[in-house]
């Protein structure tokens, strides 16, 4: 994954209330009021996977692939634009 695709990934997500930690070749995305609603994503491929490799969306569709996983994390829609 190249770096500023990472990175607008990142504010993408941001953006929802979810909170990122960049972790060497991932980004490592949780909802601040659970713990347990967590997940580490990397590119693989010219795709977004999770560490259970799922498959959220392709390199160059960041809003598409924040909205996947911010669903996933059940954040809220309200603070994306």
């Amino acid at each position: 994954m190249d770096e500023s695709s990472y990175r607008d990934l990142a504010e993408r997500l941001a953006a929802y209330g979810l909170s990122i930690v960049a972790e060497g070749a991932h980004l490592r995305v949780a909802n601040p009021l659970s713990a347990t609603l967590a997940e580490e994503i990397s590119g693989h491929g010219g795709r977004y996977v999770t560490a259970w490799g799922y498959e959220l969306g392709e390199l160059g569709d960041e809003i598409g692939t924040a909205g996947r996983l911010a669903f996933l994390l059940g954040a809220s829609r309200g603070a994306a634009a």
